[in-house]
């Protein structure tokens, strides 16, 4: 792998990660905010790794331009520095690689100011939603423009992949040690009931659009068995997704019940989740790949 291959990887996962958990924990403050935790101890509890999430983002983001420029001009990282600012101004995935950042910056800035105010949550909601619609038109559903059926779809796969991933993320490494959650088995019970829900409907939207999105860019089974970088990547995300089905379908139909009667099934639930976070994350390298590769269909 190049340098410019592995900026432009590199620059999507840590965007795909930082997205992910802002949609997570934007869900996960409502879920907690609905079984009695306070706005006060929830800011407390997310609030420093959202602002760590958004300026991974922004930085990610700014990577991945200059990535873009260096593949664009066809030159090395070092020569593409020149060239940052002409494709920024001058073409469509650059204004739409501006106007995602701004929209990750403003995300980060409203989350770096200390409030409970309702508006914030609502900006915040806004300035995702921005950068996952112009997000999507940066990649290969957007070539067609922006009011065709393989953008929306895009646009709904991006959007349902960062919130079950962020919400597993959220919910593994930080929601789930809230006291007001460990000290309380029905607000628990409460919380990973609207986790589950939110996971199911998720997952539908990711399989919907998924097995769209494969056919418009596959086309064909021997270009799925081509052995190609881009269907080799897209192969091992369909794997790995059942994987993390799996550990979420476990604690949906036996981890819930579990967790509402010990601590011991709370214990098993979070590790569960742990573990599924990790493969989600392997599924988001996967899919970076994918958006670093030509697809067959367009070849």
């Amino acid at each position: 792998m190049d340098s410019v291959l592995g900026l432009q990887v590199g620059s999507a996962i840590f965007l795909n990660v930082a997205f992910a958990w802002l949609v997570g924990s934007w869900l996960a403050r409502r879920w907690m905010s609905a079984v009695g935790t306070s706005k006060t101890d929830t800011e407390h509890l997310l609030g420093s790794a959202d602002i760590f999430a958004g300026a991974l983002g922004v930085l990610a983001g700014c990577a991945g331009l200059w990535a873009s420029a260096a593949v664009m001009g066809g030159v090395s990282l070092a020569e593409a520095k020149d060239l940052v600012w002409q494709m920024l101004t001058m073409t469509s995935i650059g204004r739409a690689g501006y106007i995602s950042l701004g929209a990750l910056a403003l995300a980060l800035a409203i989350r770096a100011y200390r409030s409970t105010a309702a508006w914030r949550e609502w900006a915040v909601l806004a300035a995702l939603g921005v950068f996952a619609f112009v997000r999507a038109s940066m990649g290969h559903a957007g070539e067609n423009g922006y009011w065709t059926i393989p953008f929306a779809a895009e646009v709904v796969h991006l959007t349902a992949m960062g919130a079950w991933t962020g919400l597993v993320f959220v919910s593994a490494w930080k929601a789930m040690g809230a006291d007001a959650l460990q000290d309380d088995s029905n607000r628990m019970g409460g919380y990973l009931e609207a986790m589950s829900v939110a996971a199911t409907v998720a997952v539908i939207a990711i399989f919907a659009t998924g097995l769209f999105n494969s056919w418009h860019r596959v086309g064909t089974v021997d270009n799925l068995l081509g052995g190609t970088l881009y269907t080799t990547a897209l192969l091992v995300k369909v794997a790995l997704v059942a994987v993390a089905l799996l550990l979420g379908g476990y604690n949906k139909f036996f981890g819930l019940a579990l967790a509402r009667n010990s601590a011991q099934g709370i214990a098993r639930v979070k590790f569960a989740l742990k573990v599924e976070s990790i493969v989600l994350l392997a599924v988001l390298f996967a899919a970076a790949v994918l958006t670093a590769q030509q697809p067959p269909a367009a070849m």
